[in-house]
């Protein structure tokens, strides 16, 4: 089983993409263009007035998200970052995941609006989507604040998808699961 988080969403995907020993994957949150939205804060600087060092001076989102992704993709700059993360898509990949896979969702992810559901439309394993709502405090990127309802959800998907799996011999209760 493997559960990626945030940019794991990602990872995790496309690792199932190519490992079929797994029994299950959870895309916490699902991502289908990393790239995507490296671009798009990079537009948002650039149509900031007074551009970078205003926009990660006003905004805390924007600094987090450049000067992270610079220091995880080891390069100098927010250009260099747009240009790393151009091959990060699941565009031609997620058709080749054969695990049962669950996609998270948060209603108002501020980095990936939208990709769960392109990432669950592009499966064609057995495959779930499950949406978390403002409302239930879980509504934010990966469920900041509401991690707890995270893990009964997905731990539940996953209890149901072992279980089925252990239940048509596929694997033994005690079967260590890649």
């Amino acid at each position: 089983m493997l559960i990626g988080m945030s940019m794991g969403g990602y990872l995790a995907g496309r690792a199932a993409a190519f490992e079929h020993r797994l029994a299950a994957c959870v895309l916490h949150d699902g991502v289908y263009d990393f790239h995507a939205a490296i671009a798009a804060t990079a537009d948002r600087v650039a149509a900031t007035p007074g551009g970078f060092e205003t926009a990660v001076a006003q905004n805390t989102t924007t600094r987090w998200a450049v000067r992270n992704g610079c220091w995880t993709f080891g390069v100098p700059d927010l250009e260099a970052l747009v240009q790393a993360t151009k091959p990060y898509t699941m565009a031609g990949l997620a058709d080749r995941i054969t695990c049962p896979t669950l996609v998270l969702e948060a209603e108002n992810d501020q980095f990936f609006a939208g990709q769960p559901q392109r990432v669950f439309d592009d499966l064609t394993c057995r495959k779930e989507l499950l949406t978390f709502r403002e409302g239930e405090g879980a509504g934010e990127h990966c469920h900041a604040g509401a991690l707890l309802l995270f893990h009964e959800r997905t731990f539940d998907w996953l209890d149901t998808v072992l279980g089925r799996q252990a239940a048509s011999g596929n694997v033994r209760p005690g079967d260590d699961f890649a």
